[in-house]
């Protein structure tokens, strides 16, 4: 079953495909045997059948041309202009890489990286212009152990020996039945 190709873009296909071989003729512009085939090609699968491809993998399916078709034509009216920029360029084939270059031996001396250090004589022991301040007891201070002290305020008439009694505090959860 043939493709509904859009009329409008057929036509306009063509008329781009018809202007770029006449203008490269007035040009003097000489096309290629390959660029004479596919104007001629082209134009006659546009004019009998709508569009100049079949498979829909490589172009919309209300296009008339497919997308390297499209590509090959605007480079076509661009050498029919003068503006040619070299067209298609052919890809360079894939190189060999360089032989194997051998890495300089890892076996090294370690003298060699070490620098001569001497150490520095010592330096006399300088004295000092203003003396060691150092820390006193605060008189305002209790001292450990004594009466007003934080740590024996704490535990107040404890020893450390002495089990917690079990006392039972009234007024709590009664058991009804």
């Amino acid at each position: 079953m043939p493709r509904d190709v859009d009329k409008k873009k057929t036509r306009k296909a063509l008329r781009k495909l018809r202007k770029a071989a006449e203008r490269a003729e007035a040009e003097g512009v000489e096309l290629t045997d390959w660029e004479q085939e596919f104007v001629e090609g082209v134009d006659e699968r546009l004019t009998k059948f709508g569009s100049a491809f079949n498979d829909l993998s490589k172009g919309g399916a209300e296009e008339a041309l497919s997308s390297a078709q499209t590509e090959i034509l605007r480079q076509l009216d661009k050498k029919s202009r003068g503006k040619s920029n070299g067209g298609f360029k052919t890809r360079k084939p894939l190189q060999a890489k360089k032989g194997f270059k051998p890495r300089p031996p890892v076996n090294r001396d370690i003298s060699d990286d070490i620098e001569d250090f001497e150490p520095e004589p010592p330096e006399s022991v300088k004295e000092r212009s203003v003396p060691l301040i150092r820390a006193l007891p605060n008189p305002e201070e209790p001292e450990k152990g004594s009466e007003n002290s934080p740590e024996t305020r704490i535990g107040t008439n404890r020893s450390p020996n002495k089990r917690p009694t079990f006392r039972v505090i009234e007024g709590g959860k009664t058991e009804s039945s």
